[in-house]
């Protein structure tokens, strides 16, 4: 069955959320690109708060990420027992940055998550290399919200072909980037792990930051039983 994962923002929102069917819960910084860090005081605090909730950590924007501050911040994620952390690969010519980091730290019960993104060098190329490098999943987001999805960058036939390749290798595959209500029932058959969603879970004229409760409920209610 594939599993809701709501991007969330603050201890509040995370709070709200965890009311929710909501399958993992995704700690953001919204304001700071497609993969803003949180940082630790948040995470910690929503680790404390919510033991047994699924979370997820989104690791910043680095296009190459093998430097200090950022290996010292997937250090200190994988102690908190984040279950899920996602790197972005916002430049496939630091792949060997990304294999480094991979091999410098041990990630123990976390699983590290690879980002591609639909509207920045997307190339399906990749995802063996990814996988090989030692990235335990794959998603596919959108690197600007300007409001075009996935599914309007990429044909039902390239996103098959994802979910396919990464599947066959036993890795975790996910989708998300500006998904609507609409592109639910149509990737649910598709048979993705997880579908990502922030912009839809909020207020329409709050843009992505005010969460809405009833929005989050109509999402969990239409990947969960397609209706």
């Amino acid at each position: 069955m594939t599993s809701f994962l709501a991007s969330v923002k603050d201890i509040d929102e995370a709070t709200i959320a965890s009311t929710i069917d909501i399958d993992i819960l995704d700690l953001k910084n919204i304001n700071d690109g497609a993969l803003g860090f949180v940082g630790m005081e948040l995470i910690s605090k929503v680790k404390n708060l919510l033991p047994k909730n699924i979370l997820s950590v989104t690791m910043g924007n680095d296009v190459n990420p093998n430097n200090d501050i950022n290996i010292k911040n997937l250090k200190m994620v994988v102690e908190e027992e984040i279950n899920y952390l996602k790197i972005g690969l916002f430049d496939e010519k630091y792949l060997l940055e990304h294999q480094i980091i991979l091999k410098k730290i041990n990630f123990k019960k976390t699983k590290p998550i690879c980002v591609m993104f639909a509207d920045q060098g997307f190339d399906l190329n990749n995802i063996e290399k990814l996988i090989d490098i030692g990235y335990q999943g794959i998603m596919i987001d959108t690197c600007y919200k300007n409001s075009k999805s996935i599914v309007d960058l990429l044909s039902q036939k390239e996103i098959k072909y994802f979910l396919k390749r990464v599947k066959a290798r036993g890795m975790v595959c996910g989708l998300s980037g500006s998904l609507k209500l609409e592109h639910i029932l149509m990737l649910r058959e598709l048979k993705p792990d997880f579908l990502g969603f922030r912009g839809q879970l909020c207020d329409p004229l709050k843009a992505r930051h005010k969460f809405n409760v009833n929005l989050a409920k109509e999402v969990s209610r239409k990947i969960k039983l397609g209706s």
